[in-house]
């Protein structure tokens, strides 16, 4: 059984307009903003109280926990500095001087508050002493 044209047209605007609505009904739900510490220093205002992962390295000797629990240290990407607080466990693969992506909110304009971390481990990558060298 073939559609007639009126009815096909039809179809492909109720179609057309459910992926509208959509679309721009919430663009950004579900979808976190990924930046790099730099760019949270330079524009603190823009980043609020809404949730978001932010890039860096922590900065060697500055990890101390608090009577909470709660870690407190600062990560570091091109020079400029975003102090954290952690409300978790902290992974194994964290290390001082090592990648870190936090998801949290800022509050006070120049602390994240996260409770989610994945921490990068760069000996997994490296090459074992006396392996042989790559040729190119």
């Amino acid at each position: 059984m073939a559609l007639n044209t009126a009815t096909q047209f039809a179809i492909g605007g109720v179609v057309l307009a459910a992926v509208a609505f959509l679309v721009f009904s919430s663009p950004d739900e579900g979808v976190l903003e990924y930046v790099y510490v730099d760019k949270v220093v330079a524009s603190p205002d823009d980043y609020g109280e809404r949730e978001f992962k932010v890039h860096g390295n922590v900065v060697e000797d500055s990890l101390r926990q608090d009577e909470a629990g709660d870690y407190h240290f600062v990560i570091e990407y091109k020079g400029k500095r975003l102090k954290v607080v952690y409300t978790d466990l902290l992974p194994d693969t964290f290390m001082e001087g090592g990648e870190v992506v936090m998801t949290g909110r800022l509050k006070d304009g120049d602390t994240l508050h996260s409770k989610e971390m994945t921490a990068k481990c760069p000996s997994k990558y490296e090459e074992e002493p006396g392996a042989p060298a790559k040729q190119s």
